[in-house]
């Protein structure tokens, strides 16, 4: 594991006091939720990371960076199933000490808003349930967009607010998610120098992995604690299953 800097602040926050994104982040870094998924810590597992790929014209060797990338798990599919040179990126030092157990592959410590990365050296970047945790995204797409070449592509998937008017109504008429809405992650991407070439909703994977959770370990107490943080009165197991707002995305962009 190579060492670039010391971060100066975490995007995995103390949970012991939780607005929206602090909630969130509890819940990217659960027992529970590492008991489901493995190594991977997300929805969709390496089927969205392939089909996001499949969208991107990238050429024979390509360099691609995986920000935020845990334990490596993509990095390890990305160079043994494309032959990419994928390198990885994590503020978390344990979960880098794990990548281990995934394989021996070029894993460093850094944060997305400051890439130890040239400029312009990148055919591709992976970002895997990652911009949801930053509470300052913009600052992290221009990094993107200044590590990748022109014309290289950003490969995003994480969840966003599939309705805040309906959220707001569930919610006794306050909304404080966490999440934000496609039209904001879209604009955000733009500002950066991006064009959306793909959005698609995966919201079943989502679904699935919190049914998933429940048949693990009968009720998910940092899933509730999100809906609780993200809204009043949007709390228990019901709401996770029927709550209108959080849903899964997966975004292919490219640099213009």
């Amino acid at each position: 594991m190579a060492r670039w800097r010391k971060p100066k602040e975490s995007l995995k926050i103390n949970s012991k006091k939780r607005p929206p994104i602090q909630a969130l982040a509890a819940l990217h870094e659960s027992a529970a939720l590492r008991s489901v998924t493995g190594s991977l810590l997300r929805p969709g597992g390496f089927r969205l990371t392939e089909r996001g790929v499949s969208f991107c014209e990238f050429p024979h060797l390509a360099r691609i960076i995986d920000v935020g990338c845990g334990t490596g798990a993509s990095v390890a599919f990305l160079r043994e199933k494309h032959n990419f040179k994928a390198l990885g990126l994590d503020l978390s030092e344990s979960l880098l000490r794990e990548n281990g157990q995934v394989g021996c592959y070029p894993l460093a410590l850094a944060r997305a808003e400051e890439l130890p990365i040239p400029q312009g050296v990148c055919d591709g970047l992976l970002c895997e349930c990652v911009l949801s945790l930053i509470s300052e995204p913009e600052h992290a797409l221009s990094e993107f967009a200044r590590v990748l070449r022109s014309g290289g592509y950003l490969i995003m998937s994480d969840l966003y607010d599939r309705g805040r008017e309906k959220l707001e109504t569930a919610c006794s008429g306050r909304s404080m998610s966490a999440l934000r809405t496609r039209i904001e992650i879209e604009s955000l991407v733009a500002d950066a120098g991006f064009e959306g070439q793909v959005w698609e909703d995966h919201t079943k994977y989502l679904k699935e992995l919190a049914a998933q959770m429940i048949l693990s370990h009968g009720f998910l107490t940092d899933f509730c604690d999100f809906f609780a943080a993200s809204g009043p009165g949007c709390t228990g197991p019901s709401a996770l299953m029927t709550f209108p707002g959080p849903g899964y995305f997966l975004m292919v962009a490219q640099k213009k």
